[in-house]
């Protein structure tokens, strides 16, 4: 029997207990609780203004949701918002597999005394902020999601108002911190990881191939930061709209640095007058010895054959990318052959994959993962809480030794954000292999 159908009647068990609550005052227990997706009940309320102060005392306890097969135990309560009704059919099947990845999770867990509240944004702030109030409302101890960046800054102000910790799945730093938690997949982590192999195989001078996009800025701006850190250069960076014949320029002008000694004319700073002469510094007189092109799917695969066709020596110059790149299509492509990025461990993402697919039928989304993980983790804080109040402090969130979850181990920070152990993937023609593993500890040395 797969899960799905555990959990209607889990679900069904539920709303039989609750219609037959006044035949029984201590119906038996069915396991671990899911309640339906629910539209946000506050939705007519005015936004809340600069004093948050009073947030709090929005909610009665007398109100917040307490399953009939509980009897008189109070559960741990903890709130689900994803874009269930969002406009977008993409985002809708997206909350639905995440909805399923955090059943899977309960379950997995096991525990009789936890409560799973989704709870619909509509996909947009307004419903994110309701959706927020609803789920406090029910009682939440810990609010899960939301998935979009404006909906996670909505939804905050509430949280952080009630005093209630949240762990969204939004990759947008600014809204981490001052109790957000952002579990998610940021490509600063990956810029990082994979910069820090290639300068350990003894890459110092770097070139940058990357669009002009807000994702393009943040990941340049992340590697031009781990490159200068590490003690290396940018020897030239190129920018372009994300268009194939607009990528021809760029490519071509950037193709011309990858020679062993740059032309005076060409290197860093130079003015035609003269006047300034050029530096001296072997990182801006030599080539790059990589590139970084952090581009995807059909546009990559427009993008790289421009450097040998531009005459880049691509046996001698290194690809760097980033995690999207774990698409075997790419394999099938000469000029990414030897390409390094960095990404979660291919073999523990199979063992979630696989588990996923063997209850709901078919293999999960990428963000499916967080959702577990986040379920889980709130999960097993609220199964080894012995005391009085909240299992979900600060200190218990932010365990400096991390948790191994779906896609490998991570640990989430005093500041907000994540960190996650990553592998180091080569593109070869047979397959794309690990060829750095991904830390399994936090401890120093592995």
């Amino acid at each position: 029997m797969r899960l799905t159908t555990f959990v209607k009647t889990s679900l069904a068990l539920f709303l039989i207990g609750a219609i037959t609550a006044c035949a029984s005052d201590a119906p038996p227990r069915t396991g671990p609780t899911i309640a339906e997706p629910a539209q946000p009940e506050f939705e007519d309320r005015a936004p809340i203004q600069d004093d948050y102060r009073q947030e709090a005392e929005r909610y009665d306890r007398r109100a917040f949701v307490r399953p009939p097969h509980m009897g008189d135990e109070d559960p741990i309560r903890v709130g689900l918002l994803l874009p269930f009704s969002a406009d977008s059919e993409a985002a809708r099947r997206v909350a639905s597999a995440m909805f399923d990845a955090a059943q899977l999770a309960v379950f997995d867990a096991g525990s009789e005394n936890f409560l799973l509240m989704p709870k619909d944004t509509r996909g947009n702030a307004e419903g994110a902020a309701a959706a927020a109030r609803s789920a406090l409302a029910d009682g939440a101890d810990i609010v899960l999601g939301p998935l979009f960046s404006e909906s996670v800054e909505a939804a905050s102000v509430v949280t952080r108002a009630a005093g209630k910790p949240m762990i969204a799945f939004s990759s947008d730093l600014t809204a981490a911190g001052n109790g957000v938690y952002l579990l998610s997949f940021p490509p600063e982590l990956e810029i990082a990881r994979v910069t820090e192999f290639a300068m350990s195989q003894d890459l110092t001078r770097f070139g940058v191939l990357a669009p002009r996009t807000n994702y393009g800025d943040r990941v340049s701006g992340a590697f031009a930061q781990e490159v200068f850190t590490r003690g290396g250069v940018i020897v030239h960076e190129e920018r372009y709209d994300q268009d194939p014949d607009a990528m021809l320029a760029p490519a071509k002008r950037l193709a011309q640095y990858s020679m062993e000694i740059i032309p005076v004319e060409m290197r860093h700073d130079y003015e035609a007058n003269g006047n300034t002469p050029p530096p001296e510094e072997a990182g801006y007189t030599q080539g790059y010895q990589a590139v970084l092109m952090p581009e995807q799917g059909t546009l990559l695969r427009a993008l790289a054959p421009l450097l040998p066709y531009y005459n880049v020596d691509i046996n001698r110059v290194k690809i760097l990318g980033v995690s999207s790149w774990n698409n075997p299509r790419l394999t099938r492509e000469p000029a990414l052959r030897g390409g390094w990025f960095a990404g979660p461990d291919p073999e523990i993402t199979r063992n979630f994959e696989d588990h996923f697919a063997g209850a709901f039928g078919s293999p999960p989304p990428r963000l499916a993962s967080l959702a577990y993980d986040a379920t889980l983790l709130s999960a097993r804080l609220a199964a080894t809480h012995r005391r009085r109040g909240t299992p979900f402090t600060d200190e218990a969130i932010t365990d400096p030794n991390g948790y191994f979850g779906a896609d490998g181990l991570f640990r989430l920070n005093p500041d907000g954000t994540v960190e996650r152990g990553l592998a180091i993937l080569e593109i070869q023609p047979g397959g794309i292999k690990v060829i750095d593993p991904a830390q399994r500890s936090f401890a120093p040395g592995f």
